[in-house]
Order: structure tokens, then C-alpha cells, then sequence
């Protein structure tokens, strides 16, 4: 039997199938973390795509397609998202196809969609229809400590807007005042997620010494860049992970935590990515040019 699931956003209820045979470890993910409230945005590169964060890692390579069609539902694992697809596609990346929105529900995703592009960013409520039959969702605790503080900050900042966020909506640097403060601030999380990818990959290649030493090169840098814009909880949470990782001894902890920051870092990004006015922003661009001093 289908497992359907439902999306609430941009005023619609769209309901989709998973593909539980093609993508098991990414619909079981999935399955655990329901249900969800997340909010939605629209991609920025790939066209009409509606995404929004889930609160779980799972890595790449399962059901992974570079195209996709409208109705697609994918898992991007690169920011944890899942990527609705609804109109006129260009791929920007690799994706989990994991679910397909019912034929009968893909106009809801379309309006959806619409509604979701031109307000910059809505709620997205996710539930699966049959729970008589779900995964437990609770929560797993690890033996490292660290790892269940990280998860309980995912928690802390899913539903309610991070106070480091709250703060870059304030913060000004003189003479160019706020927005440069945020958009920066956007590109340091999202570079210092970047960054604990490659940790993780090469963590499962490296011995342990080495792998740890790659992972505090890459937490230093982070916390170095996000304190420059304040995050003091983000911060003072990195600098528990970089004790942790000097601790650590075993490869798969290593992993584990570092994912688990992943989503964290992520999820600061979501808020902040959230509340920049892209569209507004891209409407009004006059890029300038350099006049040339001859």
C-alpha cells in the first residue's frame, strides 16, 4: 500500500506518495521526522521549486536523479531540504527522488508554489495521512553527549526564530548599515555547512587523527566567521563540538556530530535566507559599472 503524506502551504493541502521501494532509507528518514512545521521558500536557481528544511541527514546517492519533472518530490541532502517540483525545471543539483505528488493534487502545487514565490516565504506543515502505522518518532540519544546537546538545539530552533537571528535583523556595521551584516551572514552559514560536508566525506575516508584534525580546521573557521556577525549560541555550540571532537573516538561519533551540526548551521541559514526580500532585491538590482579612469 502508497504511504501518503500531506503539505499544508501557500493556503493548499497537496498530498503525495512516497517511494518507499526506490528511496527506502530516505522515506524511513522522512517517515521518523513526521509530523513537521517548517516553513517554505521558492529555489533560487533551479526554477519552479518549492523547498523547505527537514531535520534530518541523509547523505547522497539513493533514487539520486539530476532532472526531474513537475509532481517530483526530492531530498536535497547538500541543505536537508525537501524540493518540490511544480513548473519548468533547470536542475541544479543532484536530488533523493523520494515522493510524487498525487496527479490529482499537482494544480495545488502550482498555486502553492505561485503564492510561496511571491510572498518569499509561507508555513509548511508536513503530516503523514495513515499514522496508525508510522515510525516512532522519538528521539534517538546517542552515548556522546554532544551529539544529544546538538540535537536538542536543532529542536530549540526549528519552530521559533534563533534570538542569533532575531539580533542580525538589528545589526549594523557602519557605513553600509544592516543588510550587508545579513546577506554575509547568509554566505558564512551556508559556506560553513559546505565545509562539514567535506569533513564528513573525508572523515570516512581518513584514519580517525587525521579526520578529527580536518573537522576542527573546518569548525574553527566557521566560528570564526559567524562571530564576526555575533551568533553567540551558534558560536558557544561550535565550541562545545570542537572539544568534543578532540574526544572523540570513533569515526562514526565523528560522522554522526558533524551531520548533526550540519542541520543546525542549516536551520540558522533557513531563517536568515527566509527573511532576506529576494525578490524585491532582484527587481531593484542595478548592477554598476566601473568607469574606465582614462
Amino acid at each position: 500500500m502508497d504511504k501518503i503524506f500531506e503539505m499544508e502551504m501557500g493556503g493548499e493541502k497537496i498530498r503525495a506518495r512516497l517511494l518507499t521501494d526506490d528511496a527506502p532509507i530516505t522515506c524511513k528518514a522522512f517517515e521518523t521526522a513526521m509530523p513537521t512545521k517548517t516553513f517554505a521558500v521558492n529555489a533560487k536557481f533551479a526554477g519552479d521549486e518549492t523547498i523547505g528544511m527537514l531535520s534530518f541527514y541523509v547523505p547522497p546517492g539513493e533514487n539520486e536523479v539530476p532532472s526531474v519533472e513537475p509532481g517530483d518530490i526530492g531530498y536535497y541532502p547538500r541543505s536537508q531540504t525537501l524540493c518540490l517540483f511544480y513548473g519548468e525545471i533547470m536542475p541544479f543539483g543532484f536530488i533523493n527522488l523520494f515522493a510524487k505528488v498525487l496527479p490529482e493534487d499537482l494544480e495545488k502545487s502550482i498555486t502553492a508554489g505561485k503564492k510561496i514565490l511571491d510572498a518569499g516565504s509561507m508555513p509548511l506543515t508536513i503530516t503523514m495521512s495513515d499514522t496508525s502505522d508510522s515510525t516512532s518518532t522519538s528521539k534517538v540519544h546517542h552515548t556522546n553527549s554532544t551529539i544529544n546537546k546538538v540535537i536538542a538545539s536543532i529542536d530549540q530552533i526549528w519552530e521559533i526564530e534563533p534570538n542569533d537571528v532575531t539580533f542580525m535583523r538589528t545589526h549594523k556595521r557602519p557605513p553600509m548599515g544592516n543588510f550587508p551584516c545579513v546577506v554575509y551572514s547568509n554566505f558564512d552559514l551556508f559556506w560553513g555547512t559546505e565545509n562539514l560536508h567535506v569533513a564528513s566525506s573525508l572523515a570516512s575516508e581518513l584514519e580517525l587523527d587525521p579526520a578529527k584534525k580536518v573537522a576542527l580546521g573546518y569548525l574553527k573557521r566557521t566560528q570564526e566567521r559567524l562571530g564576526k556577525w555575533g551568533f553567540p549560541e551558534a558560536t558557544s555550540l561550535i565550541e562545545e563540538c570542537l572539544s568534543a571532537v578532540k574526544q572523540v573516538d570513533s569515526k562514526e561519533d565523528l560522522i554522526t556530530l558533524l551531520h548533526c551540526l550540519n542541520v543546525y548551521l542549516n536551520r540558522l541559514g533557513s531563517w536568515i535566507d527566509a527573511m532576506i526580500p529576494w525578490n524585491d532585491m532582484d527587481s531593484n538590482l542595478n548592477l554598476l559599472n566601473i568607469e574606465d579612469p582614462s
